[in-house]
Formats: structure tokens, sequence, C-alpha cells
């Protein structure tokens, strides 16, 4: 993971993964960038990416908080075996 990244915060990942996925929607579609994006928020992905960003883990920074989840995710597989 390069330096600059590990600066991001949940919010800075969540948001840029919502302008990709709308600047690629806007090249596919002809739509402005305005309306892509609106129609990306519309969808389950988009929902989840605008409630990381305006969630209670906005500002964790990006990095820290993926190694939570992993490991959330690791123990949750750890009980289901047990």
């Amino acid at each position: 993971m390069d330096h600059e990244h590990t600066k991001h915060t949940v919010s800075d990942m969540a948001n840029e993964v919502l302008v990709r996925q709308a600047e690629a929607r806007a090249k596919q579609t002809g739509e402005t960038f305005e309306e892509a994006l609106e129609a990306v928020l519309e969808t389950e992905a988009g929902s989840q990416l605008r409630d990381l960003r305006e969630g209670p883990h906005r500002d964790e920074k990006a990095d820290e908080w993926q190694e939570g989840i992993a490991r959330e995710r690791d123990e949750e597989r750890t009980d289901a075996r047990d």
C-alpha cells in the first residue's frame, strides 16, 4: 500500500469509489457526472457506500478500518466452526 493511501479515511475511500463508478457510468451512458452519480447512489452498493462515507466510521483511517473488518470476519468464521 502506498503512503498516500494509508492517510485515506473511510469517507475518502467510499467517495473515491462513488466517483469512479459515476465517471464510468457517465462515460457509458452519456449522462452528466451529476446524473450518473445520482443513479449510482440509488443502487444498493451506492447506498452502502454513502452510508460508509457519512457513517460513524467515516473519520477512521481506511486501512485500519479494513483490518478491523477482516479480523471480525475471521472471528465469525472461527465461531461458526466451533
